[in-house]
């Protein structure tokens, strides 16, 4: 059964472009708020500020070059693995501020103008994305060739999943800011 599951090609569709729907969203969001965006990766202070510009300004493309591979087959599994790569730096990233305290800080995942801080439930997110992507690349390399209905199939299944995904983190975001109004109105 597991064997049959993991020569589906329906599956790493899904995941494929659930992950690129994810990469490209990303992308976008910071390349339309790029400054924003270059305030974010120095308040993570893990660089020194001469890269922090660079670094800002080459993620995006670098988010926008996963999400295209993951939807060309010859470099799919080089995508996946270079996102649970990245996935992996950024779920880093996130450690090192929760461990020094520093949670109140923008995770700088989309900049959709809602805040989301950092802590244990972004590592865990980002620590899920990553295995998510290191099943793509699992995946890719096993599936059998898909016909073009399994591919139609699992784009809107992974473009589902997305919608859904982003939908979840601004309830969150919502949820959180409403929480931190309360708090603020009862001081």
């Amino acid at each position: 059964m597991l064997s049959a599951i993991l020569h589906e090609p329906l599956l790493a569709w899904t995941l494929r472009s659930f992950l690129a729907a994810l990469f490209l969203t990303a992308a976008l969001s910071k390349l339309s708020a790029i400054d924003e965006f270059h305030g974010v990766v120095r308040n993570f202070r893990l660089l020194p500020d001469a890269l922090a510009r660079p670094v800002a300004m080459a993620l995006p493309v670098v988010e926008l070059a996963i999400a295209v591979g993951l939807l060309i087959q010859p470099l799919a599994r080089a995508a996946s693995l270079s996102a649970a790569a990245l996935l992996a730096v950024f779920g880093m990233a996130i450690v090192a501020n929760v461990l020094r305290g520093r949670t109140q800080i923008d995770c700088g995942c989309f900049r959709n103008g809602m805040k989301q801080r950092i802590g244990w439930s972004t590592v865990a997110r980002n620590i899920v994305l990553t295995a998510l992507a290191l099943g793509a690349a699992a995946l890719v390399a096993q599936v059998r060739p898909a016909s073009a209905g399994e591919v139609a199939t699992g784009l809107v299944a992974g473009l589902t999943l997305t919608l859904l995904y982003m939908g979840a983190e601004l309830l969150g975001g919502l949820v959180a800011m409403n929480n931190r109004a309360s708090s603020m109105k009862g001081r």
